[in-house]
């Protein structure tokens, strides 16, 4: 049985950038694109020494899933990608960012009226 590898110190280092982000998020479309940038970011640090190219597409967060995010087939049937996310706490810790930008998209939901505000008007 293989060791588990554990990402979480680098994941904690990239979510309070995170949170600043996602809380100055003025719409669902920016908590999107915070979510699916900065999970980018931690991915590629984790494999810069590998071929793996990861993009937007492979990562969306998606509240109406169970886990909070999709990630394409591409990117989930990778043989590199698939032996690191066996082996690893690597779910665990984008759960964590998913999981952010779930509860800040409550929050938005629940005050459309302050989001509509900052939409400036010609």
């Amino acid at each position: 049985m293989e060791n588990q590898i554990s990402f979480s110190t680098l994941g904690n280092e990239c979510i309070h950038k995170f949170r600043n982000k996602i809380n100055n998020a003025e719409n669902i479309v920016d908590l999107k694109n915070h979510f699916a940038y900065t999970v980018i970011d931690f991915l590629n640090q984790i494999f810069e020494e590998s071929r793996l190219d990861i993009d937007a597409d492979d990562i969306k967060f998606d509240p109406e899933n169970k886990e909070l995010y999709i990630l394409s087939d591409r990117l989930t049937n990778d043989l590199e990608f698939r032996k690191i996310w066996d082996i690893s706490d690597l779910k665990n810790v984008i759960y964590k960012f998913a999981d952010s930008a779930n509860r800040r998209y409550i929050h938005i939901c629940k005050h459309k009226e302050k989001t509509n505000k900052k939409i400036r008007q010609p």
